[in-house]
This record gives C-alpha cells, sequence and structure tokens, in this order.
C-alpha cells in the first residue's frame, strides 16, 4: 500500500487547481523582500494589490474614492471576534460592497462594489498560495494551500455556475 503524505495531496490539490484556471505558486515567490513581492511583511494576510486590481476590473464605473472604500471594508470588517468577521468579509464577497459617493453631478449614488465576478468565474484573479506563512504576536502559521479566495468561489469556477451566489440567491454583479 503506498503512503499518502501531505505534499502527494499538496501536488494533487495544485494540479486540480491549475486544470481549473488557478495560477499555482509558492510563499517564498510573493514574500515580503523578494522581487515578486506582493505583500508589505508577513502580518499581512491580503494581497492588496490584487484586491485593488479586482475592486477597479470589475466596477469600471466606479469612482476611486468608491473603490477605496470598497477596500477598506473588505480588509477591515466589523466584528468583535474572528468569526463575526469572518461571516462579515463573506458577505461582502458575495453580495458586494454597499458605498456611496458624490457623482459628476454632485448628487451622492449608492452602488455594489464586487471584489468578484460570478457571471463570468473566468474574470477573476484566481490564485492558490502553497506555503503562505502568516506571523502574528512572534507566532508564524503556515498554510499549505491558501487560496486567495474561499473554496465556494474555486467551485464556482470550475462547475460553470456564474450566477449563483451563497444559498442560492442569483443575480448579476
Amino acid at each position: 500500500m503506498t503512503a499518502f503524505t501531505e505534499s502527494v495531496v499538496e501536488q494533487a490539490a495544485h494540479a486540480w487547481l491549475e486544470s481549473l484556471g488557478w495560477r499555482v505558486t509558492h510563499g517564498l515567490d510573493i514574500a515580503p523582500g523578494e522581487a515578486g513581492a506582493e505583500r508589505a511583511d508577513y502580518a499581512q494576510v491580503v494581497l492588496e494589490g490584487r484586491l485593488r486590481d479586482a475592486l477597479a476590473r470589475l466596477n469600471p464605473a466606479l469612482p476611486p474614492e468608491a473603490l477605496e472604500d470598497a477596500f477598506r471594508r473588505l480588509t477591515r470588517p466589523e466584528g468583535a471576534e474572528v468569526s463575526a468577521r469572518n461571516r462579515a468579509v463573506h458577505g461582502l464577497l458575495v453580495e458586494g460592497v454597499t458605498v456611496d459617493y458624490c457623482a459628476a453631478d454632485r448628487e451622492i449614488r449608492g452602488a455594489q462594489a464586487r471584489a468578484l465576478d460570478f457571471d463570468e468565474p473566468t474574470h477573476n484573479d484566481w490564485l492558490a498560495v502553497n506555503q503562505f506563512t502568516v506571523s502574528e504576536s512572534k507566532h508564524a502559521l503556515w498554510h499549505r494551500l491558501l487560496g486567495r479566495l474561499v473554496s465556494e468561489y474555486g467551485r464556482l469556477c470550475h462547475t460553470g455556475i456564474g450566477a449563483t451566489r451563497g444559498a442560492g440567491a442569483a443575480g448579476g454583479g
């Protein structure tokens, strides 16, 4: 009987995600201080450049201040406990981030800023990071596979369910 090792599972997961259109990279390739760094330090868990790019790409009609508000709400969610903040971010990813902004005609407008395109999953920037190190209060945590987006959205990508959201609500993004 062949032993099932952690590396075998990782390699299978990487191959599966790549076959679905995800880019797979190693954490060291995007680590702070490296040529391809995508975060300032090991405490940063959000790849801010990618999130800002997604907001701008998926919401071209929104002004910069609305995109910045959406970014702020996604990266600093409300909630006293981690579980509450996780639920808040999940809701923002699924339903969009409600933003208000001053339009050119000086009217206050509201919109839903999207960080994910559910209608066309191929428009998303799918990234799985192997060995993504997070340091918090002198404790380092290693995440074998840290998808930039949660597995629910990966499922959407490979099943082609473009308009399905959350618990079955449908709609455009």
